[in-house]
């Protein structure tokens, strides 16, 4: 079976992608803080059942290219990248997959190539649409006077300077903190305003991860270790440019299949009330929708068989 590591260009960037298998074409895109790594136990499965499937290091993470500009990482810059990669394996449609801030793209990459995109899931971040005004003008109302990370995130250098200091400390307590082993919400709760990150969140029992061994956490640092965090942490720093460009769309309403799968004590739900059923009003064909109980947002990396099993189910009705 294929598996290659390679070394995509978009523009004047290049993309560093593992590629299984041989079919139609499957791009499986990661958020924050991860890797394409995040996607290891769906890659075979998915080139087993007859499918290329591409695992960027999106822009800005791993062996990627990382912009010096925060501007380079807006949600449609990589959706730009998503169709590079595509063309390089010689593919004219593709299905979408995010994770994340890597669903994000995914649903970008179906406003922006219509025609291309067969199909988008998305894990953990549900399909809104915009917003009545830039995400970063929102905190102020939705977090009056108390901590937020991506209010943290806004300014270049504080959140580099700490994440920094001990990378595999900092990556085992976020994703512990995320993940469904850890308190509910456990990134939301009230705290002053200036603090850190990391000083707020539940420590992790002492040990391995239960859904990721030390032997792969110790890959995500030496990468983290090696490229930093500013590039990844800059990808929140574009909501405003992506409030403008989803206003230039025009109609926000995704036409092509679509499915959704988060874990019950998935963030992005209590941050965003009513999130659901704003996806619903926009996807106009939305296949799937399932919640796991008790799983948190590591949800591909938590849940693997079961997410594996969805986007199996998903892809295989899909005229790609």
């Amino acid at each position: 079976m294929r598996d290659e590591l390679l070394n995509i260009p978009s523009g004047d960037l290049v993309l560093s992608t593992r590629v299984v298998g041989e079919g139609p074409l499957i791009i499986l895109m990661h958020g924050w803080p991860e890797l394409g790594l995040s996607w290891r136990n769906q890659m075979k499965p998915l080139a087993d059942a007859g499918y290329t499937v591409a695992a960027p290091d999106m822009r800005g993470y791993g062996l990627s290219s990382k912009p010096a500009d925060t501007a380079h990482y807006s949600f449609f810059a990589a959706a730009d990248d998503m169709a590079a990669v595509a063309d390089h394996l010689g593919h004219r449609r593709w299905i979408s997959v995010g994770h994340d801030l890597g669903s994000n793209v995914a649903w970008r990459t179906a406003l922006s190539y219509p025609d291309r995109v067969a199909g988008v899931f998305s894990f953990s971040v549900p399909y809104v649409g915009s917003t009545p005004a830039p995400r970063n003008d929102l905190y102020d109302v939705m977090f009056p006077d108390r901590f937020f990370y991506m209010r943290y995130f806004e300014s270049v250098g504080p959140a580099e300077a700490e994440l920094e200091r001990d990378v595999r400390d900092s990556l085992r307590r976020i994703y512990y903190s995320l993940s469904g082993d850890a308190p509910l919400a456990d990134w939301l709760r009230e705290r002053p305003i200036d603090d850190p990150l990391l000083k707020g969140l539940t420590p992790p029992p002492p040990g391995e991860l239960s859904f990721m061994d030390d032997a792969v956490l110790d890959r995500y640092a030496v990468a983290y270790e090696a490229g930093g965090f500013f590039a990844p942490i800059s990808w929140y720093r574009n909501y405003p440019y992506d409030f403008q460009r989803l206003a230039q769309v025009g109609d926000l309403r995704i036409a092509q299949p679509s499915g959704f799968l988060c874990g019950e004590k998935e963030i992005v739900l209590t941050m965003y009330h009513g999130a659901l059923e704003r996806q619903r009003e926009l996807l106009k064909d939305l296949r799937m929708e399932r919640i796991l109980p008790d799983a948190g947002h590591w949800i591909q990396q938590e849940r693997p068989a079961e997410c594996t099993d969805a986007l199996l189910r998903f892809v295989r009705d899909l005229d790609v």
